[in-house]
């Protein structure tokens, strides 16, 4: 349904969506996947940073050498 309404010097146009409720349930969903997945980027992200500024003798700590440390913190965040 669309609705023209003309106002002395200016036109504003109204436009109604018609959605049924059955979707409602899928873009929660949706969203709430994306937002998840953001979080987890960011995440991945942070962890990768802190991973890439610690020292030779705290990886050795961790049993991570620096070339897995680095190989590590290069990836991107959505992998």
């Amino acid at each position: 349904m669309s609705t023209i309404s003309v106002d002395g010097e200016h036109q504003s146009k109204r436009v109604t969506i018609s959605v049924p409720l059955s979707i409602v349930p899928i873009v929660i969903l949706f969203v709430k996947s994306l937002w998840d997945w953001m979080e987890t980027c960011g995440a991945k992200r942070r962890s990768r940073i802190a991973l890439s500024e610690l020292t030779d003798d705290q990886l050795a700590d961790i049993g991570i050498t620096p070339a897995e440390a680095r190989r590590e913190a290069s990836r991107p965040y959505w992998r």
